[in-house]
């Protein structure tokens, strides 16, 4: 390697160990830090971010803060506007409710529609993500259990063969994911998520598709009251 500093690809000079990380670059660094202290709640809901104070927090200039601004924009765990700048996301039990409303018989639809399709090399990927997450949740490795999470969902809406559906549900499911991704070790949710995908897993891999569909529409619906209650109790 040159004795010159490693830059990222926008040529800035890698801050070492500013961040206490090894990134790849700076914004990675100042993105996964600032994901890391919105989901352990360090920063609170509705906190006002300035790239000035972040820039000199972290020990970096301000275009990977401002990047890392926008990454995270794109996940929906900051805001931005013309009044109050750029925030962390609050969480509204609300919106929350409206999303889980069109996806509950979206997805049940979809699960009734693909369970029927799915082969046994399907049941099979099912299996081993369903014991991925599980084995994520352990290690409280939390943004791997949710990948394993959405694949094992995947799996069954692929199968579907609905296209337009398909698109409806993976939006959904995105514009969800930052309240799953806040709310990730509630009070004894892990152990009831994982004996929920289990019994969508055995209903699938029995051919019984409204079985399956009744299992994933209970097991969206707990998701849902068990995260809303926990918005409206942290606003309290």
């Amino acid at each position: 390697m040159s004795p010159r500093a490693r830059r990222d690809e926008v040529g800035t000079e890698m801050p070492g160990a500013a961040l206490g990380l090894m990134p790849t670059t700076i914004t990675t660094a100042v993105a996964d830090r600032l994901r890391d202290e919105i989901r352990s709640g360090k920063l609170s809901p509705g906190t006002r971010l300035r790239q000035a104070h972040i820039a000199e927090e972290f020990g970096v200039s301000t275009t990977p803060v401002r990047e890392a601004f926008a990454a995270l924009e794109r996940e929906g765990l900051l805001q931005s506007n013309a009044h109050r700048g750029v925030t962390v996301f609050e969480p509204s039990a609300i919106e929350l409710r409206e999303i889980y409303e069109i996806r509950i018989p979206l997805e049940a639809l979809a699960t009734e529609l693909g369970a029927p399709n799915l082969t046994e090399a399907d049941i099979k990927r099912m299996r081993k993500n369903l014991k991925g997450m599980i084995a994520a949740n352990r290690k409280k490795e939390w943004a791997a259990a949710g990948e394993f999470n959405n694949e094992f969902h995947l799996e069954i809406y692929r199968r579907a063969d609905r296209s337009r559906l398909l698109k409806l549900i993976t939006d959904l499911r995105d514009a969800s994911r930052v309240y799953v991704d806040l709310f990730p070790k509630l009070p004894g949710r892990m152990k009831e998520v994982e004996r929920e995908h289990k019994e969508i897993l055995d209903a699938c891999a029995a051919g019984q598709a409204k079985k399956a569909a009744k299992a994933m529409i209970a097991h969206l619906s707990y998701t849902a009251d068990a995260i809303s209650e926990t918005i409206t109790e942290e606003a309290q």
